[in-house]
């Protein structure tokens, strides 16, 4: 299947900006000429630029045109985001430590928590979250359950995928609270009955049929949510 074409024109200038053809301070060509040497509408250039904008790798301000302010995505490792590249770069910067895989099938309660139909069987792959290249606690307990023919399921495991295979998907998101107990605590190194907020993000393809629900259990002291409201005006 072909992407679509904000996403092939996102792919070529993240491709440009890391090779080195933009630098940081840059001005990036500006949506008309986009437009004009690529026969694009200007709302598919919008869209492409908005991932860019959205990984943190451009800057663009009302008379300013579009600057390139990162040659690499976002950092960064929130659970609950708001933007495909916030999910990727999640998974880039996080990782599961000695995870344990298994297929299960899906009984009632796990299909309350998940969303997943009842008697159906999953791949799961299941652990303690870390930050990537870190010696710090895990973030939280991950649970990911996977459909078995999905063709870039090992991409998913390795975390070797990009805003391309996000982008063909519909992202939900769902936050709750419980309390830890069992093996969850222990891996996470938390009192039992501990607080906690468990953030589902449930994966669903163009004909919206889920096809993958990741499952994050973070103890209530290493979890925040930050939020900014207001407006932001943007122009070549």
């Amino acid at each position: 299947m072909t992407d679509p074409q904000h996403v092939l024109l996102a792919q070529e200038l993240i491709a440009r900006i890391q090779s080195g053809e933009f630098s940081v301070g840059d001005k990036l060509p500006t949506e008309h000429e986009l437009c004009e040497s690529r026969s694009l509408a200007r709302g598919t250039v919008r869209q492409a630029l908005k991932h860019l904008e959205d990984a943190g790798m451009i800057s663009r301000r009302r008379g300013a045109g579009t600057t390139v302010s990162s040659p690499v995505t976002m950092g960064g490792h929130q659970a609950f985001v708001t933007s495909r590249a916030g999910m990727l770069s999640f998974v880039r910067h996080t990782r599961i430590r000695h995870p344990v895989t298994n297929s299960v099938v899906v009984d009632r309660e796990l299909a309350a928590l998940t969303g997943l139909p009842t008697g159906t069987e999953w791949f799961c792959v299941k652990g303690p979250r870390v930050i990537r290249e870190s010696d710090l606690p895990p973030i939280c307990w991950s649970e990911l359950y996977l459909r078995a023919d999905l063709p870039y399921r090992d991409m998913l495991l390795t975390a070797k995928f990009d805003i391309a295979n996000l982008v063909r998907q519909r992202i939900e998101q769902e936050v709750s609270a419980t309390r830890l107990a069992g093996a969850v605590s222990e891996a996470l190194d938390v009192e039992s009955g501990s607080a906690a907020l468990v953030v589902v993000h449930r994966y669903f393809d163009s004909s919206d049929v889920l096809e993958a629900v990741g499952v994050h259990i973070h103890p209530a002291d290493r979890y925040r949510v930050a939020t900014s409201v207001g407006s932001q005006l943007t122009a070549d």
